[in-house]
Protein backbone atom coordinates (compact mmCIF):
# COMPACT_ATOMS: atom_id res chain seq x y z
CA UNK A 1 0.00 0.00 0.00
CA UNK A 2 1.10 3.54 -0.72
CA UNK A 3 0.12 6.85 0.81
CA UNK A 4 -1.23 9.66 -1.38
CA UNK A 5 1.31 12.44 -0.65
CA UNK A 6 -1.34 15.17 -1.01
CA UNK A 7 -4.25 13.96 1.17
CA UNK A 8 -2.46 11.06 2.96
CA UNK A 9 -5.10 8.51 1.95
CA UNK A 10 -3.92 4.90 1.68
CA UNK A 11 -3.84 3.81 -1.99
CA UNK A 12 -3.44 0.32 -3.44
CA UNK A 13 -0.59 0.57 -5.97
CA UNK A 14 -1.93 -2.26 -8.12
CA UNK A 15 -5.32 -0.59 -8.64
CA UNK A 16 -4.30 3.07 -8.55
CA UNK A 17 -5.61 4.97 -11.56
CA UNK A 18 -3.55 8.09 -10.89
CA UNK A 19 0.26 8.06 -10.73
CA UNK A 20 3.19 10.39 -11.22
CA UNK A 21 6.91 9.87 -11.27
CA UNK A 22 9.24 12.42 -9.72
CA UNK A 23 12.99 11.90 -9.36
CA UNK A 24 12.71 8.20 -10.21
CA UNK A 25 10.08 7.59 -7.53
CA UNK A 26 6.52 6.59 -8.34
CA UNK A 27 3.73 8.32 -6.39
CA UNK A 28 0.13 7.10 -6.23
CA UNK A 29 -3.00 9.20 -5.80
CA UNK A 30 -6.58 8.59 -4.75
CA UNK A 31 -7.99 10.96 -7.40
CA UNK A 32 -7.07 13.23 -10.27
CA UNK A 33 -7.31 16.34 -8.06
CA UNK A 34 -4.51 15.08 -5.81
CA UNK A 35 -2.41 14.12 -8.83
CA UNK A 36 -2.81 17.62 -10.29
CA UNK A 37 -1.83 19.21 -6.97
CA UNK A 38 1.27 17.04 -6.85
CA UNK A 39 2.19 17.69 -10.49
CA UNK A 40 1.97 21.45 -9.87
CA UNK A 41 4.43 21.28 -6.96
CA UNK A 42 6.15 17.87 -6.75
CA UNK A 43 9.03 19.11 -4.60
CA UNK A 44 6.65 20.13 -1.80
CA UNK A 45 4.58 16.95 -1.77
CA UNK A 46 7.44 14.51 -2.33
CA UNK A 47 9.17 15.96 0.72
CA UNK A 48 6.02 15.41 2.80
CA UNK A 49 5.75 11.83 1.54
CA UNK A 50 9.37 11.09 2.42
CA UNK A 51 8.94 12.51 5.94
CA UNK A 52 6.00 10.34 6.88
CA UNK A 53 5.74 6.62 7.41
CA UNK A 54 2.62 4.54 7.88
CA UNK A 55 2.66 1.29 9.84
CA UNK A 56 -0.51 -0.62 9.05
CA UNK A 57 0.54 -3.53 11.24
CA UNK A 58 0.43 -1.88 14.62
CA UNK A 59 -2.71 -1.18 16.57
CA UNK A 60 -3.60 1.22 19.36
Amino acid sequence: MATDPVCFMIVDEENAQFRSTYRDTEYYFCCNYCKKQFDANPKRYSRLANDMTVDLGSGC
